[in-house]
């Protein structure tokens, strides 16, 4: 049962179908040690940047396949490197670990969103693992837009999103949309919306790390992090990347 002081809660979810579209889609130079090895760090940094989140309740949803087994390796390392507010949130009843439940994506969200109500969440808002730069007051702000709307959508530059909120359970959201059509997701789910009159609300744009030319975004972030002072966000991925442009040919 969610804490009843922490009625918010984000869900990172994870997908080994949705890994493996990252992979395939980062640079073609790339090997595959290299590709899994920042998709590791995407994950990481993913979890870490999160756990800095006040009053949040933290709820991995994680497949039995190969990205199951990576996220509880990294949780377990993440308690043996943390200190301070991030590490007691992550040994509290307040950070939970729970296996993917439903034959599909759509299901699988949708079963998400629900436990996490079922649990006496009122806020509920889901991310995936490759948002490792998205600032925290940007689901800080999601958490307050879903008072006035049953949905918030993040939506990224390829038509799909990068966050989702509400505060109660949208089972007919996920049933009306074609999960194998990726590239459509965003506008599957407006036109799901306006169908069940669902009152939605749409934030700024933002990436999601799924081909070549959106690492240049993720670059991008991490100077700026640097240059005003930040450096603790994204610091894995910036190691990962400078452990692969170091083994580039130049």
């Amino acid at each position: 049962m969610t804490d009843k002081k922490n009625s918010r809660a984000l869900i990172i979810f994870f997908e080994d179908q949705n890994r493996d579209k990252v992979q395939r889609g980062l640079a073609s130079n790339l090997t595959d040690a290299q590709k899994k090895l920042i998709y590791r760090a995407f994950l990481e940094d993913t979890i870490t940047n999160c756990l800095e989140l006040n009053g949040v309740e933290i709820r991995i949803n994680y497949p039995t396949g190969p990205t199951g087994q990576i996220v509880n390796e990294i949780v377990n390392n993440l308690k043996k490197s943390l200190t301070g507010k991030s590490l007691k949130l992550l040994k509290s009843n307040n950070f939970k670990m729970l296996k993917s439940v439903g034959e599909s994506i759509g299901e699988r969200i949708s079963n998400s969103f629900k436990h996490a109500f079922d649990s006496n969440c009122k806020k509920v808002a889901l991310i995936g693992c490759v948002t490792p730069t998205l600032p925290r007051k940007t689901v800080t702000d999601a958490f307050k837009r879903i008072s006035k709307y049953d949905l918030v959508i993040g939506p990224t530059l390829e038509g799909n999103f990068y966050l989702l909120a509400t505060h109660k359970h949208l089972p007919e959201l996920f049933a009306e949309i074609d999960w194998t059509a990726d590239c459509s997701v965003y506008s599957q789910m407006v036109e799901a919306c306006k169908k069940n009159e669902f009152h939605w609300d749409e934030m700024d744009i933002w990436y999601d790390l799924r081909q070549p030319e959106d690492l240049e975004f993720l670059v991008r972030d991490i100077n700026h992090f640097r240059l005003i002072g930040d450096e603790k966000s994204a610091i894995r991925t910036e190691q990962a990347l400078e452990e692969i442009l170091k083994d580039l040919p130049s």
